[in-house]
């Protein structure tokens, strides 16, 4: 068993590499210096999302019959193939393959490298401390993507492809090292049709039976969805609101670091105003970060995005959290891959409606549709909260 203690140090290096990519900061702007516009980066974007949404819940079971891990090797060294593309290529068709590639990989990576972290802290009896320990993950993670983040902005600066470039080498040793994880629970089913309608089955049946499993999906499908565009957007909103490209990576620096802080102390802080309310504040932080971008005060309106790395933090650790403490070893794997589906057919929707705004309209116009149409979600959502017992969100 000590062995799988090594997991742990291991899925935190791999996190922070998995997410050194320089590019990030400038996404948009990366697109549009390797002759893809940003109404087509959307659309780019959104068919990454719909590759991911397809293939989600597939490798989802895939994860929980042949192990995490394997899924995990197969995912990252799609990672590897797209940003090889990004790299060294340019236009629309080139990087809508990279991306779809993209989306492939990460829905193999996605609910795997969660189910891996927590059973392994399960198998080792420790899986109480899963809400601190997966927030120390992330914060590690936003501290290397802040420092990663101020060094693309000025590589890109220099040469578009740069931050490309200088991503393969972290992509590749987080492939590495990904190989050198154990698995927590070896499953003695094997790979067939029959046991991957099986698992499915299982899977929905327990999601459309467990009231909390229910809210929380509906809950993640829009934050999560928010938060992806928003971020993803946030470079070209820095130019729209006249923030030098140099400080853009300035900008992605300290929201990186926020959303670290943040994540560092959420185990904490919601201890103190209990499940219930840090739900509510993810929502009235996205709603009112959105409504305040639409205003696109120059200069100043960057102290608006700044509701969204705060948003960011306590979405991810409390969402993924409440989450595992509900979902059975069994079909852990799949359930979350069901969650990652539905958050990514939101993704998929609104990548394409941002950029339809902002094209025919204004990005003002994107902003401000958006946080009207969050609103009116969170409302809905407000009565299932309701309904659930503060206790039960914590139940073990």
């Amino acid at each position: 068993m000590l062995h799988l203690k090594h997991n742990i140090p291991l899925m935190y290096i791999i996190a922070c590499l998995s997410w050194a990519r320089f590019f990030i900061p400038v996404l948009a702007l990366f697109y549009i210096a390797s002759q893809v516009p940003l109404e087509q980066f959307a659309i780019i974007m959104g068919a990454f999302a719909l590759s991911n949404f397809l293939l989600e819940i597939p490798t989802g079971i895939i994860a929980d019959i042949i192990g995490r891990k394997k899924t995990l090797v197969i995912g990252r060294f799609m990672y590897i193939i797209e940003v090889f593309i990004l790299a060294f290529m340019n236009g629309f068709w080139p990087f809508l393959i990279a991306k779809i590639i993209s989306g492939v990989g990460v829905s193999f990576v996605s609910g795997a490298s969660e189910a891996l972290l927590y059973d392994t802290l399960k198998k080792l009896r420790i899986e109480k401390e899963h809400k601190r320990i997966s927030g120390t993950m992330f914060t590690l993670t936003n501290i290397s993507m802040a420092f990663v983040f101020i060094i693309g902005a000025y590589l890109f600066s220099i040469d578009s492809k740069l931050p490309a470039i200088a991503s393969l080498p972290t992509i590749i040793l987080a492939f590495a090292l990904t190989c050198l994880l154990q698995e927590p629970y070896k499953s003695q089913q094997k790979l067939t049709l029959k046991n991957s309608l099986l698992q499915l089955k299982e899977g929905l049946l327990c999601v459309w039976k467990h009231q909390i499993i229910k809210y929380l999906i509906l809950f993640s499908m829009a934050g999560y969805a928010i938060l992806d565009v928003v971020v993803s957007m946030s470079s070209a909103y820095a130019e729209q609101i006249l923030i030098p490209v140099a400080l853009i990576g300035v900008v992605a620096f300290a929201a990186s670091m926020t959303t670290a802080l943040v994540s560092k102390n959420v185990h904490s802080f919601e201890a103190k105003i209990g499940d219930r309310k840090s739900m509510l504040l993810i929502q009235i932080l996205l709603i009112a970060g959105l409504f305040l971008m639409s205003f696109l005060v120059p200069y100043y309106g960057v102290i608006f995005y700044f509701f969204i790395p705060v948003a960011s933090g306590f979405f991810h650790v409390l969402t993924n959290h409440y989450m595992n403490v509900h979902v059975d070893t069994k079909h852990r794997a799949t359930i979350l891959s069901i969650k990652h589906m539905c958050s990514q057919l939101i993704t998929f929707l609104l990548y394409p409606l941002f950029g339809f705004l902002t094209k025919i309209y204004s990005m003002k116009t994107a902003f401000l549709s958006f946080s009207i149409i969050l609103l009116a979600y969170a409302l809905i959502l407000l009565h299932p909260l309701l309904q659930i017992k503060l206790g039960e969100l914590n139940k073990r």
